[in-house]
């Protein structure tokens, strides 16, 4: 009997710790793994190797932490970038799909620096008319709705011609849903700031609105980036340049306080 009594607590400890050793073995497998090269002043290229992320849109956001890292104090920005998706085999649970990212990384300048003066906002009266800031201020709201509600063939029609040149609407389509997807439904979108410039330097001359924003939606709560526009003859704005950068709550909750601080100033959200 007491020989059997030991027995019996033997497999009853053995299943906790297989089934222990399995989970742990499970978890490892998806560490996502992030290898650096510089490739340049102020450049990088990070190479992702993730069972967790199952598309270029995840994968960057996993990156995001890592660029954040390694440009601060300056802003990080996304290149070009290639990647191929190997699909998990059917009934294999012990070989997931893996998504491997290659992706490009360039520094801005710091937070701090002044742009150029050629390109510095105009801060002498009359920058901007009343009517000026009022329609950038509604074209901007207006592009916002539609985006967030799915009304894709609206907001595309804002963009210059010089945007759709470089992004077909299927294409554009494409990511502003998958991010939809993940963001979940709009919360808030704040117009934080607009600054105005007349005649930048390397694009074409006019008169150009840069909408600063922040957001919130039922799945990210750091969001922010801006919305660039120029006047047209007619007095119309068109969208030449949409930035945006962002942290869904999952990735989120695995940073530290001071790393989202970080973030959020890499970002450069309110």
């Amino acid at each position: 009997m007491h020989i059997l009594k030991i027995g019996l607590i033997l497999a009853t400890a053995a299943a906790p710790l297989t089934g222990f050793a399995q989970v742990l073995d499970n978890a490892m497998a998806k560490v996502s793994e992030v290898n650096v090269q510089r490739s340049g002043d102020n450049e990088y290229q990070l190479t992702l190797k993730s069972y967790r992320s199952s598309n270029v849109t995840a994968g960057q956001e996993e990156l995001m932490p890592k660029a954040a890292q390694l440009c601060a104090p300056r802003s990080a920005s996304f290149g070009r970038y290639s990647f191929n998706m190997t699909e998990q085999i059917a009934g294999a649970k012990d070989k997931p799909g893996m998504l491997v990212l290659r992706q490009d990384i360039e520094c801005g300048a710091a937070a701090s620096a002044a742009p150029p003066a050629a390109a510095q906002a105009g801060t002498a009266p009359g920058a901007a008319t009343e009517e000026q800031v009022r329609r950038v201020e509604e074209q901007s709201r207006l592009y916002f709705d539609a985006r967030d509600q799915g009304e894709y063939t609206l907001a595309y029609e804002v963009l210059a011609a010089s945007a759709k040149h470089a992004t077909s609407f299927e294409a554009w389509k494409g990511i502003k849903q998958a991010f939809n997807a993940k963001a979940g439904a709009a919360q808030q979108r704040t117009i934080s700031k607009i600054t105005w410039y007349r005649n930048p330097p390397q694009v074409e001359p006019g008169l150009y609105a840069a909408v600063d924003f922040t957001s919130k939606f039922a799945e990210i709560d750091i969001h922010c980036g801006f919305l660039a526009w120029r006047e047209q003859s007619d007095g119309q704005f068109v969208l030449v340049r949409e930035e945006e950068n962002y942290i869904d709550k999952q990735t989120q909750q695995r940073l530290k306080p001071d790393d989202i601080e970080k973030v959020r100033q890499q970002f450069r959200c309110k």
